[in-house]
């Protein structure tokens, strides 16, 4: 026994010093170290930016004070005069509306795709999904500035009269512009939601009798909710923090829109664009930008814990 024993421990002993499992361990120490580090940098880059952003988001705040900042409905650097309401209300008008135009609409497509659609289509329709959600921003704005906002000017003289003092540009525009952005990445998040209810609980709703549709909405979309609700919810986020495209179609103007849905108003992301340029490191406009970009981070933060919180809660 004691000899047999011996030669077994030899042999593994070889073993672990081949050449061939050596480097195969050599190889796994690499790659471990490499996942590590990549886990390490993405951590730090990101406390780093939070830090910073926080850091000077802070200052700008204390300077001009947050009530006035949050509350203030004159946005005029020039004049030393910050007031974000226009910006914050322009940001969750212009996001909200995306929801409704772009976001709840992607979702119900999700489930006619994944309960109604041949397959033949469901494969078409999920290729253009995914070239829609690659196409970059600026073009979806020039298509959008050609081609929309004359569309809503007309609309607008249409609701408001031929003499309303009224324009294509505004949040009706970036709203319609946001909705068909959002669009293919909800739905796409969509699909993959409801694409993982088993197949064995469709089966048993159509062996109880119940129709397509029931089944549709009684049991693929009750599984797949919680995926649902973060799909929505990121399109959201994604509509919030848009910035080259609203630009180019929600006016830059610095006020409440006079009229809400047909008059230029601007959004937190399209005026730290316009206005980054002139604010010189260090300055108070420079941290007020910053305060306002915090502004938009604690919004996806709350986004972010809206649906978490959400997705633990069960259907009553």
């Amino acid at each position: 026994m004691g000899q047999s024993a011996t030669i077994v421990d030899t042999a593994e002993t070889v073993t672990e010093r081949s050449p061939i499992v050596m480097r195969s361990r050599f190889a796994e120490d690499v790659v471990r170290f490499l996942l590590t580090a990549c886990g390490v940098f993405v951590v730090l880059t990101t406390v780093t930016m939070i830090g910073f952003l926080a850091h000077a988001g802070l200052r700008g705040m204390g300077a001009v004070g947050i009530w006035p900042l949050l509350t203030g409905r004159v946005w005029k650097p020039e004049a030393d005069s910050y007031g974000g309401l226009a910006l914050i209300i322009g940001t969750f008008a212009s996001a909200s509306g995306a929801l409704v135009i772009g976001a709840v609409p992607a979702v119900l497509a999700a489930v006619w795709l994944t309960e109604f659609a041949p397959p033949s289509i469901k494969v078409v329709e999920r290729r253009i999904l995914e070239v829609a959600s690659a196409i970059p921003s600026v073009v979806y704005g020039w298509l959008a500035l050609v081609y929309l906002v004359p569309i809503v000017f007309a609309v607008a003289h249409a609701v408001r009269g031929s003499d309303a003092p009224v324009t294509g540009e505004g949040l009706a525009s970036a709203a319609v512009l946001l909705g068909v952005m959002v669009a293919p990445t909800v739905l796409l998040l969509s699909l993959d939601s409801l694409s993982r209810v088993p197949r064995a609980l469709r089966d048993a709703s159509a062996a109880l009798g119940a129709s397509p549709w029931q089944t549709a909405f009684r049991v693929s979309v009750p599984y797949a909710w919680r995926g649902l609700l973060i799909a929505v919810f990121f399109g959201f986020a994604r509509a919030a923090g848009e910035t080259m495209a609203v630009q180019m179609v929600i006016g830059g103007a610095r006020r409440l829109p006079r009229d809400f849905l047909f008059s230029p108003t601007t959004t937190i992301s399209a005026q730290i664009v316009m206005d980054m340029q002139e604010a010189r490191p260090g300055t108070p406009q420079n941290d007020v930008l910053f305060s306002m970009a915090l502004v938009l981070l604690l919004v996806s933060v709350v986004v972010v814990l809206v649906t978490r919180l959400l997705g633990r809660q069960r259907l009553s």
